[in-house]
């Protein structure tokens, strides 16, 4: 068994001139016709446990390969592989006697089931780089197209593979090319491509996965967990935020960025304080832009359409909904590119070496066990909520934004490390945290809708309607929030301890 390890990027077709002219890769590259046709049984058992069968004819020869577990987070692929030669277009399970396959449930009658199922076929572009003694890697254009049943979709990528050597070699030799053709980290791999393709299935917006810490883990390594999970959301929705509309992807990336950021923070000892800033600085412009193009989403969606509602003019709704939409359509275009911005993809590149545990240096000695840090922090950040929270009737609309942040903290941390506490009074606790959250949120979002009001251009009668009704929403008031920050006050210390 080899194990693979690889960087998988999207780029756009005409990179190939691009990067044919970098002298960094050293030359003409090799070029071969691919064709690639992938087996499994009709449920499907081989994509269902994580694996991929392919015969490959690369010029004239045909090369039998498995791909076992791994993931693609941050572009990242690293898999374990079994190669080996063939004759001609069919498979030979009894090659594959020592490797997962054949610890799968009734692998003998599994084999006699496998048919192919979907093709891809490309042309790759390939170059050999040695940046240093010991070191050899692969770059591959591919491009070309996947194909199922009656369907196809196209296929134009970079891989950069580790042959031999460090992998953070691979991770320099992507920076260095990044600096002229444009990349975006890709976690799909061709399989999951066909698989996509064969049960044409849809992209849909993609919310945070439930985080499971194990108590025992090493505080970097947590780290990195839930800084993972929220990369693989903002990359699922960055892929449909790309080519669609649905405002929901703006709005799961935004929240996918944002929970990044606060595990930078939260973890930032365990990161190392320099780096997790430098990478929450490099990312905060990204999330400038998806924050304004989810404010013009809300606005137009939700709190716009509320006040001309009221307001009851049926003539200057259409008009001033025309306007929001075609600014909605600019700013999801300024979220667009700040997703393919150098900074971005650059930061995210790092933090993704850093997951990989490819990065040159060392974890900082942690301080606390898991557990214990855990409930440090969550018992600083509900502390810093209560004192702010219990005054929110006399607070002003900046110091009421501020509980809001703090509330948005604590549930972000109790969401990335809850699975070290109690479950069932958890849940309590964090339903009445995300509840404190959404009330505060609507008044966020009205007094939001104040400041975009003024970029609307609106005749003066309604704005001046518009700006008393958005006023009063902007204001907390105490009869809906104090019930909410009692409970946040009664549940204290029983969920701090795992039972």
């Amino acid at each position: 068994m080899a194990t693979e390890i690889e960087l998988k990027f999207d780029v756009d077709p005409q990179a190939r001139g691009a990067l044919a002219s970098l002298a960094l890769l050293g030359g003409r590259p090799r070029r071969t016709r691919m064709r690639s046709i992938y087996f499994d049984t009709p449920e499907a058992v081989l994509a269902g446990n994580g694996m991929a069968l392919r015969l490959r004819r690369e010029g004239r020869r045909w090369i039998q390969t498995l791909k076992a577990g791994g993931s693609g987070t941050g572009g990242v692929h690293t898999r374990g592989e079994w190669e080996f030669e063939r004759r001609g277009a069919t498979i030979d399970t009894a090659l594959l006697a020592a490797t997962p396959f054949a610890k799968l449930d009734g692998a003998e009658s599994l084999a006699s089931r496998l048919a192919p199922v979907f093709e891809v076929h490309f042309v790759r572009d390939a170059w050999t780089v040695e940046p240093a003694a010991g070191s050899r890697l692969e770059v591959a254009f591919d491009i070309g197209s996947v194909e199922a049943k009656d369907r196809s979709a196209p296929v134009c990528e970079v891989e950069i593979e580790c042959l031999e050597g460090e992998p953070a070699r691979a991770f320099e030799l992507a920076r260095a090319v990044m600096q002229r053709v444009p990349l975006r980290a890709s976690a799909i791999s061709k399989a999951e491509r066909g698989y996509r393709l064969l049960r044409n299935q849809r992209p849909r917006p993609v919310k945070a996965r439930k985080l499971h810490l194990d108590p025992s883990m090493a505080p970097a390594n947590a780290a990195r967990a839930v800084v993972a999970a929220g990369l693989e959301q903002l990359q699922a929705n960055d892929a449909g935020l790309s080519s669609g509309s649905d405002p929901e992807y703006v709005h799961q990336a935004r929240v996918a960025l944002r929970r990044m950021r606060s595990a930078l923070r939260l973890f930032r000892e365990e990161i190392g304080a320099d780096r997790a800033k430098g990478w929450r600085a490099a990312l905060a412009e990204t999330g400038r832009a998806l924050g304004c193009s989810r404010d013009w989403d809300v606005f137009g969606m939700t709190t716009l359409p509320a006040a001309l509602e009221a307001y009851g003019d049926a003539t200057l709704g259409g008009t001033l909904r025309r306007r929001v939409a075609r600014r909605r359509t600019r700013e999801r275009q300024a979220a667009r590119q700040a997703l393919r911005s150098a900074a971005h993809t650059g930061a995210l590149l790092e933090i993704s070496q850093w997951i990989a545990h490819a990065d040159p240096g060392d974890d900082p000695v942690p301080r606390h066990a898991l557990p214990e840090l855990a409930a440090r922090v969550i018992r600083k950040r509900r502390k810093r909520l209560f004192t702010r929270a219990l005054l929110l009737g006399t607070l002003g609309a900046a110091e009421q934004h501020q509980v809001r942040i703090d509330t948005k903290r604590l549930r972000y941390a109790l969401d990335a490390l809850g699975s070290l506490f109690r479950p069932k009074p958890l849940e309590s606790f964090a339903q009445t945290v995300e509840a404190l959250q959404d009330a505060l949120g609507d008044c966020n979002d009205a007094a939001t809708a104040i400041t975009l009001l003024g970029e609307l251009g609106a005749p003066a009668a309604f704005e001046s309607f518009a700006r008393g009704w958005f006023g009063a929403r902007a204001r907390a008031e105490p009869s809906l929030l104090e019930p909410l920050v009692a409970e946040l006050t009664r549940r204290r210390r029983d969920w701090l301890q795992k039972g």
